[in-house]
Order: structure tokens, then C-alpha cells, then sequence
């Protein structure tokens, strides 16, 4: 796949928390201050994150850095129509060179600028590509996943606009969470080739390591997530341990006769009564008895459970981004890596799936280490209301001192505000080691 196996024996070795909090003595650089910058773009209900290193280890920010840009997507019905200058502004910035490229998961608004924007990305010099195992087409595991996700998603947007077309009620969260997974064709197409510009791709899975990054030196890489483990895909192949719906006869059916059971679990008067283990029929039962709106949150919490979680080791700094990353995913790495040693040195965090409720366990919160790290969350209340959640946003402020950035408090023409519960509450000022621009926040971390 690309990088080297782990056994969950082995550990991240850092300096002990206490040294990560020392504040470092400032050394001569032409008057510039040597820092990793992180800039969050405001996109509207997605994610887009560029991270600047120094060019040599030494070196400032600004244009001679080297740069990983982790997604590039918005969700259709959360755009608030800024990716276009988005783009440019990294392409400004990178000199349109990008070390790598992390697209975490398949979600539209995590990779759809990636398929809609091609031909600009096309002029992009990339070195390299990371991607999730579940993203691998050769991977027979990864293909069954994609190509049942697929099809389930059409047959339920199709079935939910036969529904609307007939007065039915439709809950807008239940066709958002559609929306998400479909579309992304164009973008998967273009990561799976490294753009076509030779750009080397890496399917990475939990436990690999890179301990040297080319044209990044002092970078190295643990990849926390997905596992790759019978238990996990039995968690994440939609929905959870249940039967899918499939196409009749390769059509697709209307409301009225729309058939939740595939023709072979259909019997004929003729058939004998069929033997099922008793395994069998509880999944049956569960199938039966399944709203076809859980199946669309179902097959949305699979979809992120299958994101990319990298911890990013750069000079005495961690910076972890876990995609949408959801407690199936989280789970893994909490049981099976040393998570108190890693949790606890973390000094930049990108808040998983946008401060949802389902996302960044509260053990995990609880073993950050105080005042040790910043955090941004690049969310917004359109198309979710429910997100970002208050209680999450405010465990997550105090954890980190204050020291945390909304990508909504941007204010932008038409784009949607803070709802008037939302937390943490906006400051007159910007926390230590945040600035801000047109179109971002820039979260500055001194080495």
C-alpha cells in the first residue's frame, strides 16, 4: 500500500508533555519567525486546510514554503460560493506546488473542489497523493464498499424524490446526508491518478508510518486511521450488520413498489420454507424493521469511518487531522495505539467532522493536554443545524484555553452566521497565534 506495516506494539516516541509547553527561545531569521502555519478557508460547510512548513526546517512561511493541502470540498447544499478564490488563493500561495495532497475520505465536501475545479488543480505540481485503504479500487473490500454505497444512495435519493413528488414529508438532514455521497466520481478519478501529473498515491491504513517525507524535511507521519481490521469493516459496511437494499431487475422502483429484500430472499409459493441461522434472522428482523432514513445516516457515518487520520510530527510539534473520523474509527486507534501519549502532546487540532455530536469522543477531549494546543473547526449551521454541537465546541475551548477558531466567524456576503446558541462565543480578538484574511484563518505554531 505503499508505506510500512506497524504492530500495534510500537509507539510514537515525543519529549514529555511538559517539554511540548516550553516555550521556545527565538533565534535569529532575518527578523522572521519560524512557525508551521495552518490556514483554514472559509467554504462553507466543508473542509479545506493548507499547512505551510518552513522550506528547509529553517526558513519562514510565506511563498518558498512546502505545503500539504488536507481537502478540498464543499457540500452542495452548504456552498456559499468563495471555493473559486479559494483555489487561486492557494495556488498564489503554493506557487502551485503542493508536496501532497490529503483527500481523507469520499464525501462531497471533503473532495468535490478536486473534481469541479480539475482543470486548475491539473496545473498544480503535486508530489504526492494519500488517500484512505477504502479509497483503493484494487482492494476487493474497498470496491464492494464503493460500489454497494453507490447504488444505495441512488435508489434512496431516488426513492425519497418520489416521495416529495407525491407530498410526502422528506427531512432535509435525511437528503443533505444523500447529497454528500454522491457526485464525487470526477474528483476520485483525478486523486486515484495523482492528477495525471505523476504524482506518486499512497493508500494508507492504521498502523503505517512515513518517517521521512520527501521535500519536507523534519516531517514524519503516523496514520492513526482507518483501521484496517475484520471488526472495523463489519462497523462500517452499511448499515451495521444488515442486509442492503439492491435494484430489481437493474431498475430502479417508485414508491409503491419498492422492495426492500434483493429477489433472492423473495420465496416463491413452491419454495420450502427457507432454514435461516438464528444470526440470520436477527439481521432480517433489524432489515425489516429499518426506517430507510437510518439507512441514509447509516451509509454517511460508514463513509467517514473510513477517513484518513494522520498525526503530522514536525520538530516537536503534532498536528492531527482526522478527516470526519466517527467513534468507530476513533475506537481503534484509543484501544490499540498509545492514545494518552499521543492525545496529550497534540499542539494543533483540526476538529473532527465539523464539532458534530458523533465525532471526537469525549475521552479523547479529556486526554489533551490544557492549554497545550489550538484548535479549528471549519463548520457552519447550513445545511446542519445540529452542527456544531454547543456542549463539544465548549469541552473543546476550555481544553484549549480559548485557543480555538470557528471558520463561520468570517464573516462573508450571504454566507450564513453563527446560530445565536452557538459556542464558543466569538471574541472581540483573535486568540494568540491566530490571524485572519479574506477568505481564512491562519493559525501560526512557532518551532
Amino acid at each position: 500500500m505503499g508505506a510500512g506495516k506497524t504492530t500495534n506494539s510500537r509507539r510514537v516516541t515525543a519529549k514529555p508533555a511538559a517539554k511540548a509547553t516550553k516555550k521556545r527561545a527565538a533565534k535569529p531569521d532575518g527578523g522572521r519567525r519560524r512557525s508551521v502555519r495552518i490556514r483554514m478557508y472559509r467554504i462553507g460547510f466543508g473542509d479545506c486546510f493548507l499547512i505551510s512548513f518552513p522550506p528547509d526546517g529553517h526558513g519562514s512561511n510565506g511563498n518558498s514554503g512546502t505545503h500539504i493541502l488536507v481537502d478540498c470540498g464543499v457540500h452542495a447544499r452548504g456552498d456559499i460560493k468563495t471555493m473559486e478564490r479559494v483555489i487561486q488563493n492557494i495556488a498564489d500561495v503554493t506557487d502551485h506546488k503542493l508536496a501532497i495532497v490529503i483527500a481523507t475520505h469520499a464525501h462531497q465536501d471533503h473532495i468535490s473542489a478536486f473534481g469541479k475545479f480539475a482543470e486548475e488543480f491539473a496545473k498544480f505540481d503535486v508530489g504526492e497523493v494519500w488517500l484512505p485503504w477504502a479509497m483503493d479500487k484494487s482492494d476487493k473490500r474497498a470496491a464492494k464498499f464503493e460500489k454497494k454505497t453507490l447504488a444505495l444512495s441512488s435508489q434512496l435519493e431516488t426513492h425519497f424524490a418520489a416521495m416529495a413528488a407525491r407530498g410526502a414529508a422528506v427531512d432535509n438532514e435525511v437528503l443533505n446526508a444523500i447529497k454528500n455521497l454522491k457526485g464525487n466520481e470526477r474528483a476520485l478519478e483525478l486523486l486515484r491518478r495523482g492528477f495525471g501529473a505523476n504524482a506518486k498515491v499512497r493508500y494508507l491504513k492504521a498502523g503505517d508510518e512515513l518517517k521521512t517525507i520527501s521535500g519536507i524535511p523534519g516531517l514524519s507521519v503516523k496514520v492513526l486511521g482507518p483501521p484496517d481490521s475484520e471488526d472495523f469493516l463489519s462497523q462500517m459496511d452499511p448499515p451495521q450488520g444488515h442486509h442492503y437494499l439492491a435494484l430489481v431487475d437493474g431498475e430502479l422502483k417508485g414508491v409503491d413498489d419498492y422492495q426492500i429484500f434483493a429477489p433472492k430472499w423473495i420465496a416463491k409459493d413452491s419454495d420450502a420454507a427457507p432454514r435461516l441461522t438464528r444470526e440470520e434472522m436477527r439481521k432480517l428482523r433489524d432489515t425489516a424493521a429499518m426506517p430507510l432514513d437510518e439507512l441514509a445516516f447509516a451509509l454517511d457515518k460508514a463513509m467517514n469511518n473510513t477517513s484518513l487520520v494522520t498525526l503530522l510530527m514536525f520538530r516537536e510539534t503534532y498536528l492531527l487531522f482526522p478527516g470526519d473520523a466517527q467513534y468507530g474509527n476513533w475506537r481503534w486507534w484509543l484501544e490499540n495505539e498509545n492514545a494518552d501519549d499521543i492525545l496529550s502532546r497534540i499542539n494543533f487540532y483540526k476538529v473532527s467532522h465539523h464539532g458534530s455530536v458523533n465525532a471526537t469522543p469525549k475521552d479523547a477531549v479529556e486526554k489533551m493536554s490544557v492549554g497545550n494546543f489550538a484548535a479549528m473547526v471549519s463548520t457552519q449551521s447550513s445545511p446542519w443545524e445540529s452542527i456544531p454541537k454547543p456542549e463539544l465546541m465548549t469541552a473543546l475551548s476550555d481544553r484549549a484555553t480559548k485557543r480555538i477558531v470557528r471558520s463561520d466567524w468570517l464573516h462573508i456576503a450571504d454566507a450564513p452566521d453563527p446560530l445565536k446558541s452557538a459556542e464558543p462565543i466569538q471574541p472581540k480578538q483573535l486568540p494568540a497565534g491566530f490571524s485572519k484574511g479574506s477568505l481564512w484563518f491562519d493559525y501560526s505554531l512557532e518551532l
